[in-house]
């Protein structure tokens, strides 16, 4: 096993281990190691108890060969193993917390194609791994990959136990999430991106009454994430067409929700987190008239929040960050503007089913089309410019980059504001400039990204020098 890997690095990324099966860290060598890892982890985890896990996958077609290595592995550690089959992330977290699982598996790559997949990890609580818990895990990895003899199979096995009920149990939690809400004489026009969703999705909202109309709801395992939240087009046309009174699209692994209005307008996470919000703070149900929000939320947010006294918490990005926010602050609504949205009075995770539920329930209370009550929000003009770059250096060990930065916050003032990033995944700088005046910001953003060309722009990038 030393032949692995090389070097000692991070395995774990901004949302679990990601990649393409085939090529490290997804390689079947690798992969058994991470497995064995995670049983021995839950095994410590759960002490004196008999110790237990739940998987999912979305609909990829490596999901299954993946599934079929973390069970056999984890297993040998006597961990029963609860395979839940296609269920979405936030059903994953929802099954891992409902079965008091030491550990929550869910085999997805989210948003990205189908050739990619990864590996989510969730706690007993149904909270996803804290930074702490995954480098928990990779500590044993690498110990692992040093010291195989010292980490022993248990002599008694563990158990694979296939959840026949897994998908029922998930739609019984979001049905029951909005108790007394009556669908009928709607109709919700539905885009599964062709992922994990797509086998029970229509039934959630017809369970209440609804008529629904559905896209990529009959996954090949090559198509996920065509159409859905990621590019939520033909779910506008099928708005359109049908005259549905609401379009919802989740991305492949379900944790992402974007929404429709009947007119064909699109509501990003800003847009859904601020109707809700005020509506929230209004029925009084909005613990400490407080949201949390990412750094990459629209200042429009702000400002419509602003407006009902409610307050915002900003965050790095990435819900599990907007969790940790929740957590601490004691909160019970927080999101992203890519569409995760927790409702941490329902659960620990993000969930665009959820979210959609939620939405009908407000367009019910209020007796208002979702178009009307999208107006309670105005975007900021917004621009980001991504430069590929050959080093994530410290942008404040950029003097020039820096002086470009103030120069622009300065003339911003208070109509706006400048944000500099670094891709979790990727080799890229983010320059995201907002505020008023459209011109303003698209000058704003290429000078800045100019700068950072010309410090660590990657070759052959435009306006690298």
């Amino acid at each position: 096993m030393k032949n692995l890997v090389v070097n000692r690095h991070k395995i774990f990324g901004t949302d679990g281990i990601r990649g393409t099966p085939g090529i490290y860290p997804l390689t079947d060598p690798m992969l058994a190691v991470i497995s064995r890892a995670v049983g021995w982890h839950a095994a410590h985890v759960a002490g004196k108890r008999r110790p237990k896990a739940v998987i999912g996958k979305d609909t990829r077609l490596s999901g299954g060969k993946i599934e079929d290595i973390l069970s056999s592995n984890i297993k040998d550690f006597g961990v029963d193993v609860h395979c839940a089959g296609t269920i979405t992330t936030p059903g994953l977290s929802y099954l891992t917390e409902k079965l008091k699982a030491d550990i929550g598996i869910m085999i997805s790559a989210s948003h990205n194609k189908a050739q990619d997949n990864g590996i989510k990890f969730f706690n007993r609580r149904g909270y996803k791994y804290s930074q702490a818990e995954e480098e928990d895990v990779e500590d044993v990895i690498f110990q692992m990959l040093a010291h195989a003899d010292g980490f022993p199979a248990m002599k008694k096995k563990g158990a694979v136990i296939q959840f026949g009920d897994a998908q029922k149990k998930y739609v019984d939690f979001l049905t029951g999430s909005v108790k007394g809400l009556a669908l009928s004489g709607l109709t919700v026009a539905l885009d599964c991106a062709w992922g994990a969703a797509s086998p029970f999705g229509r039934s959630v909202f017809e369970r209440l009454g609804a008529k629904v109309v559905a896209i990529h709801d009959k996954p090949s395992g090559h198509n996920i994430n065509e159409g859905g939240a990621v590019n939520p087009t033909l779910l506008k046309k099928l708005v359109l067409d049908s005259g549905a009174d609401i379009g919802v699209a989740v991305d492949g692994d379900g944790d992402r929700g974007i929404l429709v209005d009947e007119k064909g307008a699109v509501l990003d996470g800003d847009a859904t987190l601020a109707v809700i919000a005020r509506h929230m703070s209004a029925a009084k149900r909005l613990t400490r008239n407080t949201v949390v929000a990412t750094v990459m939320s629209n200042c429009g947010l702000k400002a419509s929040l602003d407006e009902c006294g409610t307050k915002i918490i900003c965050t790095n990005v990435g819900d599990k960050y907007v969790l940790e926010a929740l957590l601490k602050n004691g909160l019970n609504l927080g999101g992203e503007q890519s569409g995760h949205i927790i409702f941490l009075d329902h659960l620990a995770t993000p969930d665009g089913l959820l979210t959609a539920l939620q939405m009908l329930k407000v367009v019910r209370e209020t007796g208002m089309p979702l178009s009307a009550l999208r107006a309670c929000i105005t975007r900021f003009p917004q621009v980001l410019v991504n430069v590929k770059v050959t080093e994530k250096r410290p942008f404040e060990q950029m003097p020039d980059v820096m002086r470009q930065l103030k120069h622009c916050e300065s003339a911003l003032h208070t109509q706006g504001r400048v944000l500099l990033r670094y891709s979790g995944t990727e080799t890229l700088a983010r320059v995201m400039v907002e505020g008023k005046d459209k011109a303003q910001i698209e000058a704003m953003a290429e000078a800045i990204a100019q700068t950072i060309r010309r410090e660590i722009g990657e070759a052959g990038e435009k306006g690298a020098q």
